[in-house]
């Protein structure tokens, strides 16, 4: 029988639409184990872009993959609309990624002989088979992505930016309720980085009953972030509220800061408090080691 959670009774709560609760992956590399979560906890709302941060090896991806469903943890649950999708068998998984998760990757994953409406139509003749209703969401997705006039124009026909483009509207082709992004922006010149941040918040604000999680480095896509989490050896070492958040934004306006020139003119204000979490978590985590030298239990 597949757990649910607890039924939710604030307006907040109602809007959580995924819940990261004590989750461990431990890898085994011969004899050595790498913890790559660590007792993980967070949650993700409807509406939102969360934006995941962190050092490599910290743990992000994994937690990116782990609510995929292309990964299952040692312990904890990871409760989707109900259901905590640990618990669910491999056939269900499968179900679960196809009906619930569209995936944009750092890379193209575009087929090179198909047009770019090809390659958004594919995950649909694949699954559910086209009929006329989705030929007119397919025709929606591709104005949403800016290219109804390179319909027509395979892979090498396109720029870099224009297929990164045609991977997110082929990410959204099965109506996803979660979108997942694993460096997005990462391959992408400055110019073209900042159309594709452009795209993926206007994504969320068109289709607001999605979820939509950004794993990166680049401190830029704070910009379109609702909220912030950075993630240190395998667990939550701070985050932004979406209230922090929002003064952020109101900064980068009274600065004359925009989407359109955050690469020419960061904000102190946030880089400076970034900095100063970090610096905190770190102070804490060896006050706690050196406590646990002294008095051990």
């Amino acid at each position: 029988m597949i757990e649910t959670s607890k039924p939710v009774n604030s307006l907040e709560d109602s809007n959580i639409q995924i819940q990261v609760k004590d989750c461990y992956k431990i890898y085994k590399r011969g004899e050595i184990e790498v913890v790559a979560l660590g007792g993980l906890k967070c949650n993700f709302n409807k509406g939102e872009i969360t934006v995941i941060m962190g050092p490599s090896g910290c743990g992000k991806t994994t937690l990116l993959n782990m609510i995929g469903g292309l990964d299952q943890l040692n312990s904890g649950q990871i409760i989707v609309g109900g259901v905590n999708i640990a618990k669910l068998s491999k056939k269900e998984l499968e179900k679960y990624r196809r009906d619930r998760i569209g995936f944009v990757f750092q890379f193209s994953s575009l087929i090179p002989e198909l047009t770019a409406e090809e390659n958004i139509r594919l995950p649909l003749i694949l699954t559910t088979g086209i009929n006329a209703e989705k030929k007119e969401y397919i025709s929606e997705l591709l104005e949403v992505v800016g290219l109804t006039d390179r319909k027509t124009h395979r892979p090498d026909e396109l720029s870099g930016g224009e297929q990164q483009r045609v991977c997110v509207a082929a990410a959204l082709a099965n109506k996803p309720d979660i979108i997942l992004c694993d460096e997005p922006t990462g391959e992408l010149d400055s110019i073209t980085k900042l159309k594709i941040m452009d795209l993926l918040r206007k994504i969320i604000e068109t289709y607001p009953e999605k979820t939509m999680i950004i794993v990166t480095h680049d401190p830029e896509l704070r910009v379109i972030a609702d909220r912030m989490y950075y993630i240190r050896d395998g667990n939550i070492s701070h985050q932004f509220s979406k209230e922090e958040m929002e003064k952020m934004k109101a900064n980068y306006n009274n600065t004359s800061t925009s989407i359109n020139n955050i690469s020419q003119n960061g904000g102190n204000y946030e880089e400076f408090l970034i900095e100063l979490r970090e610096i905190d978590h770190m102070v804490k985590a060896k006050i706690n080691k050196i406590e646990k030298k002294i008095h051990p239990i």
